[in-house]
């Protein structure tokens, strides 16, 4: 008697498990059928190319919300009750906070950048480009979180989206000619009334869109897009095509921007830095 309930409550335990470890375990047809060689979710959950692969699962059924797996693994995921650690595959690093590492769901896992990759959009934004070396910082356009558990970081109602919240100084860098005040649109993905993008004294003020390509190429800004002319129109100077003759300590007689003065909030005219246009 005493062997068969030790039996059951064992047999109770391995179910408890179970069904707290993973979110596709709510059913009975789901449990898998040799527990003790494939794991409590079943084959193929830390293999990349299976289509049970744990990314899905986090993404698609948990929100992205990684927290219910310390139930079984432990709260630093080193293999709690489980005694599997989430850090041993060499996918997770412990030291970068294993799991809950910022670039493991939006970044770069070999060179651990923390920012998204699928978009030229956010390393031009973040390290600068070949035209400009002004940088912007995440906490510029979006909530930036704490750790992991931050309330703003994964939450229930938009889960796995980052909001984006204007609070950047270049971007509202106001001139004579600004004309409204910067602006995500969130269905189109595009921003608008920018400084960086034209929305200042003799610029395009152009809207542009964050997953676009070749948004800030010569002549976008300010200047004639088509054809590759930074000159901007008039009441702008037309007596020259040579941008360097005013704007020297900007732009070499070639046309190529100087990075380190280029979208930088002050107009370099005549060798003066002018806040005042």
């Amino acid at each position: 008697m005493k062997t068969f309930m030790n039996a059951t409550l064992l047999s109770m335990l391995a179910i408890a498990l179970l069904a707290a470890c993973s979110s596709e375990l709510n059913d009975a047809a789901d449990l898998p059928g040799q527990p003790a060689l494939i794991g409590a979710h079943g084959a193929g959950y830390s293999h990349l190319g299976s289509d049970n692969f744990h990314a899905k699962d986090i993404s698609e059924n948990l929100g992205w919300d990684i927290s219910s797996c310390r139930t079984c693994h432990g709260v630093n995921y080193a293999g709690g009750n489980t005694g599997q650690s989430c850090n041993a595959s060499g996918c997770h690093a412990a030291a970068d906070g294993g799991p809950e590492a910022c670039y493991l769901c939006h970044g770069d896992a070999l060179t651990k950048k923390i920012y998204p990759q699928w978009y030229t959009s956010h390393a031009t934004h973040l390290e600068g480009g070949m035209g400009s070396n002004t940088t912007i910082p995440c906490s510029n356009c979006h909530d930036q979180p704490a750790n992991y558990s931050d309330p703003e970081h994964i939450d229930k109602t938009t889960p796995g989206k980052a909001e984006v919240h204007f609070n950047n100084v270049l971007a509202a860098t106001k001139t004579l000619g600004t004309v409204g005040t910067p602006a995500f649109n969130d269905g189109s993905a595009t921003c608008a009334n920018v400084y960086c993008h034209g929305n200042f004294t003799n610029g395009n003020n152009k809207t542009v869109a964050w997953k676009g390509v070749d948004q800030a190429k010569c002549g976008s800004c300010h200047g004639d897009e088509a054809t590759g002319s930074g000159l901007p129109s008039a009441p702008h100077p037309q007596s020259s095509n040579d941008c360097s003759s005013c704007h020297q300590s900007a732009i070499d007689k070639a046309g190529n921007p100087n990075p380190a003065t280029h979208v930088n909030g002050i107009l370099n005219v005549f060798g003066v830095e002018r806040t005042d246009w």
